[in-house]
């Protein structure tokens, strides 16, 4: 899809979706383009738009350059960033002479809500659309990072709240009823949680990143250029605001470590419990099994056969023989 947008009549308008305004326009949007969409853009403006599969590489002299007369930057962008399962896919930006084009493969809502403000507002360059552009990218994953810093902040609650035990029941009910327990605490969800949080913070950290480069590239082509002093102090003003977004990602991620270890170490807690349970219990009618053991012997003489009170004595010492070891627990707070 092509959607050309350009001046007229002192305003900024959207111009239509064919090739046919390629002239007047000064931005061009390419939105998953067709190759021949690719193609009458390139013999339009004398340059060779890049594809996908250049714009994915690392290299930054594939996301970096000049040619042609025109500056090819590209940046990772976000989209689908109202939930979790946020896309990370290449934008290339082009500025070429007194015109914009963009080539993207997805369509997040920063963009949109861009051009609706823009079509408002007076005419446009295509540096300050440009810088729009980035502009509203960032402050979008400013707005990702501020959600998810809130949601990393119920997790740590969810983490470190003090289980409350249920409500005892009253009347006779009472009597026959159980201790009441708190209710554990679902660690496998909390786990969940986190690496989803995670796994978004990489992604909005790797395009923080790409946009932070692509800017020290554009401040530095629109000194080169000779471009008007807005469009420099917008871009070294968006770099500095991007640093920041890039210091609140690495300490949410910091934070999500933290939350992950103390995730862990609460399972690990869980399980010692379970563990100690047995223990004490082996350790609790390991008395009585000895007294059993000692009385199930095959021997022709033990003295207490011949005793009418020998079951009951043995019952009886296995029982209190149970109880003294459990007692010198719970005195000792092991239980």
């Amino acid at each position: 899809m092509i959607r050309t947008y350009s001046n007229r009549s002192g305003r900024f308008a959207f111009s239509g979706e064919d090739l046919a305004a390629l002239d007047d326009a000064v931005w061009i949007d390419l939105l998953r383009p067709t190759k021949d969409e690719e193609t009458a853009v390139e013999r339009a403006f004398g340059i060779d738009v890049p594809t996908r599969e250049e714009t994915s590489e690392i290299e930054l002299s594939s996301r970096l350059y000049a040619e042609d007369g025109a500056h090819f930057m590209t940046a990772m962008m976000l989209s689908h960033t109202d939930g979790d399962a946020v896309l990370l896919s290449p934008a290339t930006f082009v500025l070429a002479g007194d015109r914009l084009i963009t080539v993207r493969y997805e369509a997040p809502r920063a963009i949109d809500t861009f051009v609706a403000r823009c079509q408002k507002s007076g005419t446009n360059t295509a540096e300050s659309l440009f810088a729009g552009l980035l502009e509203a990218l960032i402050e979008r994953a400013g707005d990702v990072l501020e959600r998810t810093g809130h949601e990393l902040d119920d997790v740590s609650r969810g983490i470190f709240a003090i289980e409350t035990p249920a409500p005892k029941p009253t009347g006779p009910a009472a009597l026959l009823a159980p201790k009441p327990k708190p209710k554990p605490r679902d660690f496998q969800s909390v786990l969940e949680q986190i690496g989803r949080k995670g796994d978004l913070l990489s992604k909005v950290y790797e395009s923080l990143i790409s946009v932070q480069r692509l800017l020290t590239y554009a401040t530095a082509a629109a000194q080169a250029r000779k471009a008007d002093k807005e469009a420099s102090s917008r871009f070294k003003s968006l770099g500095r605001d991007v640093q920041s977004l890039v210091d609140h990602a690495a300490f949410l991620t910091q934070k999500i470590n933290f939350l992950l270890d103390a995730t862990l170490g609460m399972i690990n807690i869980q399980q010692t419990g379970i563990i100690k349970i047995f223990s004490v219990a082996a350790v609790v009618f390991l008395p009585p099994t000895l007294i059993a053991s000692i009385y199930g012997m095959n021997f022709k003489f033990i003295p207490e056969l011949a005793w009418p009170y020998g079951y009951p004595f043995a019952l009886v010492l296995m029982v209190l023989s149970a109880i003294v070891p459990y007692q010198f627990f719970k005195w000792r707070g092991w239980l």
